[in-house]
């Protein structure tokens, strides 16, 4: 268990799909990302130090960890092959920067991920379609 930003005890996420490790000195941070939810972990020595939600393409999370500002950037570069790109700095200095494409190292995860998103497609298309069709039906409206 790992205390997280909260201060409540929290268990540390399976395998993820994004996963980015740096060093920096003794510290070991890990970078994780979960693809069909948008939640972002950063961890420095196993320790949760940020969490977010991200629905968009870049997000940053900034925090103090002993004393001095890191800052961490998660960067979608390629929307269709989801290469991310995670930039970490300490202060201003430049700690490490890598890209990851988790499509292309496992492609079981690209299918579960357009299944999952055409199923998103499916139920907000037929809601939207709905709203539409009841709001035409109220208004009288006639082409």
């Amino acid at each position: 268990m790992t205390p997280s930003i909260n201060n409540e005890e929290k268990a540390l996420p399976k395998k993820l799909p994004f996963e980015l490790y740096f060093q920096d000195g003794d510290n070991q941070i890990a970078c994780k990302a979960n693809l069909l939810n948008g939640k972002e972990y950063v961890y420095i020595n196993d320790e949760l130090v940020s969490e977010k939600r991200n629905l968009g393409f870049k997000s940053k999370h900034t925090f103090e960890y002993e004393g001095a500002e890191w800052t961490v950037v998660f960067d979608v570069i390629n929307m269709l092959t989801s290469e991310t790109e995670c930039l970490i700095l300490k202060g201003k200095k430049k700690v490490g920067r890598k890209a990851l494409k988790p499509f292309a190292q496992n492609p079981k995860l690209m299918m579960k991920a357009f299944a999952t998103f055409f199923c998103y497609g499916l139920v907000f298309g037929a809601a939207f379609a709905a709203v539409g069709y009841f709001i035409g039906r109220w208004f009288g409206g006639s082409l």
